[in-house]
């Protein structure tokens, strides 16, 4: 059984503002499938949400993405989390071209291409998808107290019955 995210887990896993996601739905056709509020996005479309917001923050603008999209979101729903977390994305938007490498491979480029490492991006989205939004709870650092035994505890007791 698959998974399936609503707009607002997926804006919210992917870090991405409403405002944000409103704009990126006109120019990105896969996130057009927005049904209001019923569950209809998958773990991979986050993925593509979470590469999408990664090229846009180093100044792509998401229009230029428009061309490969339909294969951004194809690719991260095809490819399982584990091979994808073990790759780098190569985006060539000239040749509307994206192609999987695994990141132990050297980065060989004939033309201009974004490099997307995944692996953070796919820890993010773990994170994010894995926890309640609650911050773990604090450790209380209490000095250590000497306890008495159990048999001078119970002289004590004894002691304070006879008082």
């Amino acid at each position: 059984m698959t998974v399936r995210y609503t707009p607002g887990q997926l804006r919210d896993a992917a870090a991405v503002p409403p405002e944000t996601y409103r704009h990126w739905k006109k120019a990105l056709a896969p996130l057009r499938r927005d049904t209001r509020q019923s569950p209809c996005f998958t773990a991979g479309d986050l993925l593509a949400v979470a590469v999408v917001r990664s090229m846009t923050r180093f100044f792509v603008r998401v229009g230029a993405l428009s061309v490969i999209a339909e294969e951004l979101f194809r690719l991260c729903n095809d490819t399982s989390w584990p091979v994808l977390e073990r790759s780098r994305m190569i985006v060539d938007l000239l040749d509307r071209r994206i192609e999987l490498q695994p990141e132990s491979e050297d980065v060989d480029l004939d033309s201009p291409a974004l490099v997307c490492p995944l692996r953070p991006l796919v820890g993010q989205l773990r994170d994010a998808l894995l926890t309640d939004g609650e911050p773990d709870q604090q450790r209380l650092n209490l000095p250590p107290v000497p306890l008495p035994s159990r048999t001078e505890g119970h002289r004590q007791a004894v002691a304070r019955g006879r008082r």
